[in-house]
């Protein structure tokens, strides 16, 4: 005759035991969410309502939003809500209305002041969009990173220094001219990581100088650079990439 011997029923836990985390885990694991999903965070209980206002990686996309006002309003409530001694260590806007020029450069603005290192912009328009950058940003002395996308950059001042930049990622940007694409790379001793994708310039421009080139290839370019890739689509002199340990031509 056999028998059978009953398994005790194991009690489901009720306690929370994610909230017990410490703010600076919490936050991290918070970080790798849009800004919007964090925000959503907050109606769980009171100890996950403060958290996502303290977080140091801000990442907006407008196709997440219902409209364009609404991701404007959004991106505005995040920054002003935050104390203004949080740092902000990255930003990442993407968007799509040809009338955020000005809320763009709040934006960077406001995260420059709160110390950004990791800057990713792109803007998606469908159309012909002029951006001039605000020139805060080409002196920027915390800036570790930058991408920009789907930009046409406009009047870059003539002093350009990056002094921590390590990876320049420019991907469908037009510039008005062929000196303004130098401009970046130059002035960044220690990039290592360079990437330049189906850059344009604005027609009627004149070619780079030859002593421009000249000037220019006599100094040792990018020294540190380890990675870089362009698009062989636009005429780059290739002195730029010359201590490159890794190149990637796109023909």
């Amino acid at each position: 005759m056999s028998s059978s011997t009953s398994q005790p029923q194991r009690s489901i836990p009720t306690e929370d035991r994610i909230s017990i985390l410490p703010d600076s885990i919490l936050c991290h694991i918070l970080s790798f969410l849009p800004t919007k999903l964090s925000a959503s965070t907050s109606i769980l209980s009171k100890r996950w309502k403060p958290l996502w206002l303290s977080l140091l990686h801000l990442d907006f996309d407008v196709q997440s939003f219902t409209n364009f006002n609404t991701f404007r309003h959004v991106v505005y409530s995040v920054m002003l809500s935050r104390e203004v001694t949080l740092p902000i260590k990255s930003l990442r806007l993407k968007s799509c209305s040809e009338h955020v020029v000005n809320d763009i450069n709040g934006f960077i603005n406001a995260a420059m002041q709160r110390g950004i290192e990791y800057l990713d912009l792109e803007i998606t328009t469908g159309k012909d969009f002029e951006l001039t950058l605000t020139p805060n940003i080409f002196s920027c002395k915390t800036l570790m990173v930058l991408k920009l996308k789907n930009l046409n950059v406009n009047k870059i001042p003539t002093q350009v220094h990056f002094p921590l930049l390590k990876i320049l990622h420019l991907d469908k940007v037009l510039f008005s001219c062929y000196e303004d694409i130098f401009k970046f790379p130059l002035f960044c001793p220690i990039l290592e990581d360079l990437s330049v994708n189906d850059l344009q310039i604005r027609r009627g421009s004149k070619f780079i100088s030859e002593k421009f080139i000249s000037e220019a290839s006599k100094v040792k370019c990018l020294p540190n650079l380890v990675k870089a890739s362009f698009s062989a689509r636009l005429n780059i002199p290739l002195f730029l990439f010359t201590w490159a340990r890794i190149l990637r031509i796109k023909l």
